[in-house]
């Protein structure tokens, strides 16, 4: 599984900072009904007088992949596909992406 990408995006906010702040969040999940559920991203923001930046570390599909084969599964890939669970509600296919 390769490492996810980075995303970065700049914006402006809807408030004046004088002084620069700084937030940084590490990936926060939880185990619900034993699988991996993503609450927070790998992300920061900086922020200063009306302009901030952005940049986060993949999406929550990637990191509850990411959980499940390194949490649950021990690091093996083909054990990690083979009990998947969530499944497509049309297709009834595994949800699985090869990232």
């Amino acid at each position: 599984m390769k490492k996810a990408k980075w995303i970065f995006q700049f914006y402006i906010t809807h408030y004046f900072k004088l002084i620069p702040s700084f937030h940084k969040n590490k990936l926060l999940w939880k185990d619900k009904f034993e699988s991996p559920r993503c609450e927070l991203i790998p992300q920061f923001k900086i922020e200063w007088l009306w302009f901030g930046f952005y940049g986060g570390q993949g999406n929550d599909e990637y990191w509850e992949q990411w959980l499940w084969l390194y949490k649950y599964c021990n690091g093996n890939i083909e054990k990690a596909k083979e009990t998947w669970g969530w499944t497509d509600y049309y297709t009834h296919k595994s949800t699985w992406i090869d990232y």
